[in-house]
C-alpha cells in the first residue's frame, strides 16, 4: 500500500509517519510539508491514502484533498489534525476518516482497516492488475509503461479471458471491431503488439505471466494479483471495492461488466 503523510510542521508529520510505519510497516510512506510539495509528485495517482493535515497555509488541507481525488478518484482521504470544526466538510467530500491530534498507531490501524475504497493485499512478487473502474497495471507499486495503447489494451483483453489461451483470429476480431485494421493487416500487427507486451512486462520483471502456444496468446494467471479475480472468488476487500465500474477504456468490456452488475 502506498500511503502519504501531510503536515505542514515538523515534529506532527514525524509523529504521523512513525504512526503509520507502525501501523502498516510494509508500506511505502511518502511525507509532504505542504500542498505544493504534495502536487509536485510525478506518480500522484499511485497512492492508495492519504493522512492530510487540515489547517495549513495556503491550499488547505480541504483544498489539497480535492486535488488529491482529481488526480485519483479512488484515493483513501484520512484527515489528520488538531480541530474538529472542519469535520462537517470533511465528511461531506466523502472523505475515509477523520482522526484528532495526536494520533496514535492504533488509531491509523482502524482507519486502514475501514477505508471507504479498500485495497486489496498487493504480493509484491506479482503483477497487479486493477480493473474496477480504468484498468491499470502496477509493477512494485509503480505503473508498468507500455510502447503502444493498444498493448495495454491486449493485455486487459487477456486479463478478462481469465487464463483463457485465446486464438489469434479471435484477439483480432474484439480488438480490432469495426475497424480497417481488421483483417489481413491485424495479423502481423498482432504479432507485434503480443511482442511488444513480452518485453513490456519483461523490463518490469514480469515476463512469465504471458503463455503463448502456436498461434494464441494467454496468461499465467497465478503470477497476477487482480481485483477482479479476486472478486470472483469472493474475497471481501474486493467485494467492497466494487465500483460498478470495469475497464472504462474499453467497448469489449461491457459484457464482462454486465455480468458482474447481475
Amino acid at each position: 500500500m502506498r500511503i502519504l503523510a501531510i503536515d505542514d510542521k515538523a515534529m506532527p508529520r514525524k509523529v504521523l509517519v512513525r504512526a503509520i510505519n507502525e501501523a502498516s510497516p510494509t508500506s511505502d510512506v511518502v511525507s509532504c510539508g505542504s500542498a505544493a510539495e504534495t502536487l509536485a509528485l510525478p506518480d500522484l495517482d499511485q497512492f492508495d491514502v492519504a493522512f492530510v493535515d487540515v489547517d495549513m497555509p495556503g491550499m488547505n488541507g480541504i483544498e489539497l484533498a480535492r486535488e488529491l481525488k482529481r488526480h485519483n478518484p479512488r484515493i483513501n482521504i484520512v484527515f489528520a489534525t488538531g480541530y474538529d470544526e472542519y469535520m462537517a466538510e470533511a465528511f461531506a467530500m466523502h472523505s475515509s476518516g477523520y482522526l484528532t491530534k495526536p494520533i496514535t498507531a492504533a488509531d491509523v490501524a482502524t482507519e486502514l482497516e475501514n477505508l471507504r475504497f479498500p485495497q486489496l493485499h498487493r504480493d509484491t512478487n506479482k503483477l497487479v492488475v486493477r480493473c474496477f473502474g480504468d484498468f491499470e497495471v502496477f509493477a512494485q507499486g509503480k505503473a508498468v509503461a507500455f510502447k503502444r495503447g493498444k498493448t495495454k489494451e491486449l493485455l486487459a483483453f487477456l486479463v478478462d479471458r481469465r487464463g483463457a489461451v485465446v486464438g489469434m483470429h479471435e484477439t483480432e476480431a474484439v480488438l480490432w471491431e469495426d475497424s480497417s485494421h481488421a483483417g489481413k493487416t491485424s495479423g502481423s500487427y498482432l504479432r507485434t503488439l503480443a511482442a511488444d507486451l513480452k518485453r513490456s512486462l519483461d523490463a518490469c520483471g514480469h515476463g512469465d505471466v504471458i503463455v503463448k502456444r502456436y498461434g494464441a496468446i494467454g496468461i499465467d494467471m497465478t503470477k497476477v494479483t487482480c481485483d477482479y479475480y479476486a472478486f470472483l472468488e469472493g474475497d471481501p476487500i474486493a467485494i467492497n471495492s466494487w465500483n460498478g465500474e470495469y475497464m472504462n477504456q474499453y467497448s469489449w468490456a461491457e459484457t464482462t461488466k454486465a455480468a458482474l452488475l447481475r
